[in-house]
């Protein structure tokens, strides 16, 4: 299976998804997402949680980011990320750690202008990583979460938009 970037340099060019265990967000949702994150983009710092074929991560790299750390558990997916961002040499924009998401958020110490979190649905993992994600993200920084509608995402949002069997919900850290 074959996904598109969706715009920036890398627009319309090919990236790998894995065919197992893996469900891409598709162009009409990573369009929405990115409409919104727009004027945050630019040389942001992003950590793309449960990333499997990176996708979200590599499209902010083609609309402007500066670095993308790239999370996920499976090797499939590590290998996936690997050879996508070294068909697009862009490798030195990117951190892949194999890890398991909620592992990850208790131990990093980096903080985050925008972080991506698209969890297999279902499975309780978006309510139970967020409130460690939270700590990830500067101040003004925003918490992209691409979840199942029927998973209740237990914080203040800034916002939330459904497009058909997803939700999309936006939290942005204020000060404290």
């Amino acid at each position: 299976m074959s996904i598109r970037v969706s715009s920036g340099i890398y627009k319309s060019r090919k990236l790998e998804c894995p065919l197992k265990g893996v469900r891409p967000t598709t162009d009409k949702v990573k369009e929405a997402i990115f409409s919104v994150l727009a004027p945050d983009i630019q040389d942001a710092y992003v950590l793309d949680l449960f990333a499997g074929s990176g996708n979200l991560g590599i499209e902010a790299l083609s609309r402007g980011a500066e670095h993308v750390t790239f999370i996920d558990q499976s090797m499939l997916c590590k290998r996936t990320i690997e050879k996508n961002l070294s068909t697009l040499n862009i490798s030195g924009n990117a951190t892949i750690i194999r890890s398991d998401a909620l592992s990850f958020a208790r131990q990093c110490t980096a903080v985050f202008d925008l972080i991506f979190m698209d969890p297999p649905y279902n499975k309780g993992l978006a309510s139970k990583t967020v409130p460690h994600v939270y700590n990830l993200l500067k101040i003004g920084g925003i918490l992209t979460i691409e979840h199942s509608p029927d998973e209740v995402i237990d914080m203040q949002h800034w916002k939330t938009r459904i497009y058909g069997d997803t939700m999309i919900t936006y939290i942005k850290r204020c000060e404290s």
